[in-house]
């Protein structure tokens, strides 16, 4: 099955800070954040169901070459709505207040 994906503003506004973070650290590396992340988000249109649920209904897709950042997303099929893009380590509660404000 054919996901269709929506990155919500909130995770859309998680991408551009992590690559503006990156780049400040190495010049050219937050636009390899950024094609990571678009492969991680192409892999979830074939195939969103594969990730485990990490709370309530949230999953967590890696991205690859920066593997402790993950997409946090939620299916709702036939579509995918990406939550958040966040470091690994952040606390979970901000994760759940994303959810919560789906408003679903």
């Amino acid at each position: 099955m054919k996901f269709v994906v929506k990155k919500l503003r909130p995770a859309e506004e998680d991408a551009l800070e992590a690559a503006l973070w990156y780049d400040e650290r190495e010049s050219g590396l937050g636009d390899d954040f950024l094609d990571e992340l678009d492969l991680a988000v192409e892999a979830l249109s074939r195939d969103a169901l594969i990730h485990r649920v990490r709370f309530a209904d949230g999953r967590r897709a890696p991205i690859r070459r920066f593997k402790f950042y993950g997409l946090y997303y939620l299916v709702r099929e036939p579509e995918v709505w990406i939550i958040a893009i966040e470091h690994g380590r952040r606390h979970p509660r901000h994760l759940q207040q994303r959810r919560r404000k789906t408003g679903d």
